[in-house]
């Protein structure tokens, strides 16, 4: 019998069949591929179109010096563009600081504030003997932390654009501090000088953040970190004296934004590192770096002569903040912020 002679395995009908739906799935797969990195990257050069559009908006803004009423529009933009973010970060950030006010009602106490209705009946079925029926607030639910964010106004921001990415970052973290009810927040600008633009005892709302954003001219020609530490150190030294009445510990949480070019006029900073630390104070600065990648601030050198020898190091090595983050794009604030933050309270609670 010939019937067969000749006749190879791929020749076999169902073979073709299987082997083209096969392929029209493979082609399909690619095809949604193509189409889902097609979305994704339209969605990303839009969110940029936005952003270098809104950073535009900010620049004229503050060249013509508008009003409130500007500033209110385009804080109200920023807040617009950067929800999405601000309540990743308040995610985070709901995990990261533990509520530290009982305010809660918890417990098996013999007197209390409020009597737990389930354990009446067991009460009256013992005779009146598991007496054990009122509860007080004893259980942690609310946070009560003093948060200072400090921006750096000077020329330089401008320079390395990273004025822009700041004032985004501002929106960001007021919003998601708030929405987690952090406690209290406080907003400073600083480079010759130190201004308070939001105090402690105001609670945040888009109104305070319009006139946050109508402080900042980014054209101051010096920055003054060693004034700038000393002002926030004196500062919640008294902020927490004036607390000193509320049983919970106060902590407390400085987040510096700037661009971290380091001139003469800084100034020495060490000093009020250290007492900051002694005062149970965290420093957190925040490095916007926009720069170009040339001109990068983890490729910039610096140059010195001990005992009259030239030494070239990274200018980073001799960063005097010990707890800090490089922040090249918004999108990235919220993981890289609360991801730092988590390891610092770890090595806080360590010691």
């Amino acid at each position: 019998n010939n019937d067969g002679e000749g006749q190879e395995v791929g020749d076999d009908p169902g073979t073709h069949v299987g082997a083209l739906r096969e392929s029209g799935l493979v082609d399909e797969e690619m095809g949604e591929e193509a189409e889902d990195e097609a979305e994704a990257e339209e969605a990303t050069a839009k969110l940029e179109a936005m952003q270098a559009e809104l950073e535009d908006e900010l620049a004229l803004w503050q060249q013509q010096g508008d009003g409130i009423a500007s500033a209110e529009a385009i804080w109200r933009r920023f807040e617009a563009r950067t929800s999405g973010l601000a309540q990743e970060l308040c995610e985070q950030l709901r995990l990261i600081l533990e509520a530290t006010v009982a305010s809660k009602l918890q417990g098996d106490y013999r007197t209390g504030k409020r009597i737990s209705m389930r354990k009446v009946i067991p009460y009256i079925a013992s005779g009146f003997r598991k007496d054990k029926i009122w509860l007080r607030r004893t259980k942690p639910s609310k946070r009560q932390y003093q948060v200072m964010l400090c921006i750096d106004d000077s020329e330089s921001m401008q320079h390395t654009g990273a004025g822009g990415l700041a004032c985004e970052a501002l929106a960001v973290i007021c919003q998601a501090l708030s929405r987690v009810e952090v406690g209290q927040l406080a907003v400073l600008s600083f480079a010759e000088s130190v201004q308070l633009l939001h105090p402690f005892e105001r609670p945040f709302s888009a109104e305070a953040g319009a006139h946050m954003l109508s402080r900042f001219t980014f054209s101051q020609k010096y920055t003054h970190m060693e004034s700038l530490l000393r002002t926030v150190v004196s500062t919640l030294q008294l902020a927490r004296e004036q607390q000193s009445n509320v049983s919970t510990e106060q902590l407390q949480l400085v987040i510096i934004v700037s661009d971290g070019r380091r001139s003469p006029s800084w100034g020495d900073p060490q000093h009020w590192i250290r007492r900051a630390a002694q005062e149970h104070i965290l420093l957190c600065f925040v490095i916007v770096d926009a720069a170009a990648s040339k001109d990068s601030i983890l490729d910039l050198q610096s140059v010195s002569y001990p005992n009259g020898k030239l030494t070239i190091s990274r200018w980073m090595d001799t960063f005097p903040f010990p707890y800090y983050i490089v922040l090249r794009e918004l999108q990235s604030l919220p993981q890289v912020l609360s991801d730092a933050l988590r390891q610092w309270f770890e090595l806080l609670k360590e010691r």
